[in-house]
């Protein structure tokens, strides 16, 4: 009985630990994006265009990556069904 109360107690802290880094870094300037397309063609072929970071980083960058990618698929007859982004 021990043993499980001390496993709780010690995940319960390491979740709140957790949750106080998360903050502090994301105050930081530390963010998470992550962008998907999917895009079909005439023929029902699909491609999945995406872009995702963890960390600092140059949203500038991988927002252009991102479009060049579905620009790229789209001058080749492709059009987007379903984009996401967080």
């Amino acid at each position: 009985m021990k043993k499980v109360i001390l496993v709780l107690t010690v995940v319960i802290v390491g979740y709140f630990v957790n949750l106080k880094f998360v903050e502090v870094a994301y105050s930081l300037g530390f963010a998470e994006l992550k962008k998907e397309a999917v895009l079909i063609n005439s023929e029902k072929m699909k491609v999945k265009c995406h872009s995702y970071a963890l960390g600092w980083f140059d949203e500038i960058k991988l927002e252009n990556k991102f479009q060049a990618c579905v620009n790229e698929h789209e001058a080749n007859g492709y059009k987007v069904v379903d984009s996401s982004s967080t």
